[in-house]
């Protein structure tokens, strides 16, 4: 197809031809939007990768010649602002969360929801275009050398340090850096700043000396790490960037405890721990992120009666009228797809003249309504209300 300099270059790498040309063909219709270029290893990638500026990069992780875990080292070193989105058959949903919550790769599990796909892309490019860059994390890398069940030898490279990582079928067994060995090597090699990634894909050492697991290892180590960044009167590297993302600071110890630890909104709802006040307060959280989106009017969460339970709107527009308006709409919508039997409904959406109407079912008993101009990115809005439909659906029923 074209390429339109002026547009964002999406590169794809996957060796399976008919999954790529799918791909593409599926793609065609957003031409107007980015270029999409592809290669088919890791090798050809790196190619493209010299000779074009690319914006995000789409790869799958088993491939021949230079598999997705080279492409993904090389990135370290020589691109380790540009995004990636990583395809794969063997992402567990908790692997997910650990990785997403890390703002590392995005996930996407194979066979891939083409919808799913797009969206994450705009998702990705207009972070981008805003200036989130979320680059390579040796943290991430680890956890998808966990999850891929690779054996290999990772060599990481800090400010003149040098140290090995040895992988046995997705296990750390060993770790080795030059001065320690072992659990207290590995330790030290996880809390390092602006690591560089290099991989053999086999495991130089045969005996396990490391017992404890991966997700123990990071935890330890980047706790060790905030000690010491503290104890130096030094604010932890990844409070500081999170700072600058304009997120809540939290360190990586902090936040892995949160992955582990704290139950979901669901599971307070089912238990009924979760409190009326904290409800409201999710529900404001999750309105409040959604009106942060590009060329958002409003944001209500309406029952379907067309009771007003919350909103956040710009000055002008009677919040109270939206909800009764759109129950209405709504209930029309719901019936229509029933009598074609085209099962629960999830998003309904009516494109006018000045913007989109979005319409989003939350439980059985409220619906989320999202009016937005021309300009809205409709990808994105999709994406956070997938992210963000649990915390609705616990914290709707107030």
């Amino acid at each position: 197809m074209g390429k339109n300099e002026k547009m964002k270059n999406v590169l794809i790498v996957d060796d399976e031809n008919s999954f790529l040309l799918s791909l593409l063909q599926g793609l065609e219709a957003y031409a107007a939007d980015f270029n999409t270029l592809t290669a088919q290893n890791g090798k050809a990638a790196i190619e493209v990768l010299r000779t074009s500026d690319i914006a995000l990069v789409v790869t799958d992780l088993k491939m021949p010649e230079m598999d997705g875990f080279g492409l993904l080292a090389y990135m370290s070193k020589m691109h380790p602002a540009i995004p990636v989105i990583v395809m794969s058959a063997y992402c567990t949903p908790e692997i997910r969360v650990q990785l997403n919550n890390l703002g590392a790769f995005t996930i996407l599990e194979k066979p891939i929801d083409f919808y799913e796909f797009v969206e994450h892309i705009f998702a990705e490019l207009h972070a981008v275009s805003k200036g989130y860059i979320k680059g390579i994390t040796l943290p991430a890398f680890l956890q998808l050398v966990e999850m891929e069940k690779k054996t290999c030898t990772l060599r990481i490279a800090s400010h003149g340090r040098k140290g090995f990582l040895y992988f046995q079928e997705g296990e750390l067994i060993d770790a080795d850096n030059g001065v320690d060995e072992h659990e207290k090597a590995a330790l030290d090699i996880v809390s390092w700043d602006d690591p560089e990634i290099e991989i053999d894909s086999f495991c130089r050492k045969k005996d396990r000396n490391i017992r404890t697991t991966l997700s123990h290892i990071l935890m330890e180590g980047y706790r060790m790490r905030d000690e010491k960044q503290n104890a130096a009167g030094k604010q932890p590297l990844i409070r500081a960037e999170a700072k600058e993302a304009g997120e809540d600071p939290l360190d990586f110890s902090t936040l892995m405890e949160e992955i582990h630890e704290e139950a979901p909104a669901e599971q307070k709802q089912a238990t009924g721990t979760i409190t009326k006040e904290e409800k409201m307060g999710t529900t404001r959280e999750v309105l409040n992120e959604l009106a942060k989106l590009q060329s958002i009017d409003a944001v209500c969460l309406v029952a379907r009666d067309g009771f007003l339970l919350d909103s956040i709107a710009r000055t002008g527009i009677d919040a109270e009228m939206i909800g009764a308006i759109a129950s209405s709409g709504f209930g029309a919508s719901e019936s229509m797809g029933r009598q074609l039997d085209k099962g629960n409904m999830t998003i309904s959406m009516i494109e006018f003249e000045r913007g989109p109407v979005m319409l989003s079912p939350i439980g059985d008993s409220a619906l989320l309504v999202i009016i937005a101009d021309r300009e809205a990115n409709l990808g994105m809005i999709r994406l956070k209300l997938k992210k963000h439909s649990g915390e609705l659906l616990a914290a709707a029923a107030i």
